[in-house]
């Protein structure tokens, strides 16, 4: 298994932004020695849920002050991008960071921030697709394009460089908790990221959909990778984590206000919401616990097919030294426990003989609402 940082930056009290972006430099030049391979950074705008507005200059200061570690948009949120302009941009971080930016999409699910860019939330989908089709074509062809969408429109010829030092282009990671979410996955070889609270049956069915994508396209499925979103926080015992989860608690709460717009002068009104779970409900669909517990789950987790782990550590009002404790123990004992663990080898054949899921059964077996930045593509 592989194992990264997310962060968006949540800002509860309105903390100065550059203390707080800093403490995520030092968490994560923490994370590069002591042996996580990559982070990933979101796009959120116009709140204080999360203070991450400007995610490719965000890595590019990443990549300054790291370097060996993998740097991923957790996601970009491609329909309030223009199209062209996010191409070179890309293309500009990659060679900046000597080809370690990895390219995560999604169609992006909050209406707030949408809704502030002009773009209707119903139109994202396709909008997702023809963006990813006019990049694709942006960082492969050397010959002028153009291009004619339903939405995206290139009318007058043209070439884009540099091209990214990547080749063909930065490897693209695809957040989504939806069957589309899959088969955008399988078109455009795609690793996709999920989430652990679509608990292990969602997990599983989501997994069966990218297979039986890839197969119909005469792809091989001997390679499948499969990325999991997961708040987590490992201390010295389950009960020191578990001290921890009001923070988490704020995080959830804030997603849930974002969501039905209750948000003022850009501060999210927090509070309890009907159907929230207990704090035991709560716990398990967490990774917190002592370095024991939480390798158990995510042992769990690769049973499932997962191969990447998105470990969202700083959330809510977080105590910067508690994280740095968290990497600390993900890194002595975690990792090297899971160096190794790897999906059952039969998964992918047994995955192939089920019937493939759709998007209703996956919304039914989901445990709990999914954690914000896996959208649903």
């Amino acid at each position: 298994m592989k194992f990264g940082l997310f962060y968006e930056w949540p800002n509860p009290t309105l903390r100065n932004w550059k203390a707080l972006f800093e403490e995520g430099i030092e968490q994560l030049q923490y994370s590069e020695e002591i042996g996580f391979d990559y982070c990933l950074i979101a796009e959120h705008h116009f709140s204080n849920y999360g203070n991450s507005p400007a995610p490719l200059l965000q890595a590019l200061a990443i990549g300054e002050r790291t370097k060996n570690l993998k740097i991923a948009t957790g996601i970009l949120v491609l329909p309030i991008w223009d199209p062209l302009r996010l191409a070179e941009e890309v293309a500009v971080l990659d060679n900046l960071t000597n080809g370690r930016f990895i390219c995560g999409v999604g169609r992006g699910y909050q209406p707030h921030e949408m809704a502030r860019f002009g773009i209707p939330l119903e139109e994202s989908r396709q909008r997702t697709h023809e963006i990813v089709d006019v990049l694709v074509k942006a960082w492969t062809q050397d010959e002028s394009f153009t291009y004619d969408g339903q939405y995206i429109k290139v009318p007058h010829e043209v070439t884009v460089w540099p091209k990214p030092l990547q080749k063909p282009h930065p490897p693209f990671w695809v957040a989504g908790t939806s069957i589309e979410s899959m088969k955008l996955a399988a078109e455009w070889d795609m690793m996709p990221l999920t989430t652990g609270l679509l608990g292990g049956e969602g997990l599983r069915a989501h997994l069966g959909a990218l297979i039986h994508f890839k197969m119909a396209l005469g792809k091989p499925t001997n390679n499948i990778e499969l990325g999991m979103q997961a708040i987590t926080h490992v201390a010295d015992t389950d009960e020191e984590a578990r001290a921890q989860l009001i923070h988490a608690r704020w995080q959830n709460r804030a997603g849930r206000a974002l969501n039905r717009l209750a948000v003022e002068n850009g501060r999210v009104q927090v509070g309890p919401y009907e159907g929230e779970l207990d704090d035991d409900g709560f716990m398990e669909r967490l990774f917190f616990g002592s370095p024991e517990t939480v390798i158990e789950k995510f042992k769990q987790a690769a049973a499932l097919g997962v191969t990447h782990v998105s470990n969202w550590m700083m959330f809510g009002d977080i105590a910067h030294d508690k994280i740095m404790k968290s990497i600390r123990l993900m890194g002595e004992l975690v990792i090297p426990a899971l160096k190794d663990v790897l999906p059952p080898t039969t998964l992918v054949d047994e995955l192939a003989k089920e019937p493939p899921a759709t998007t209703e059964q996956l919304q039914a077996a989901r445990s709990g609402p999914a954690p914000s930045d896996v959208t649903t593509t």
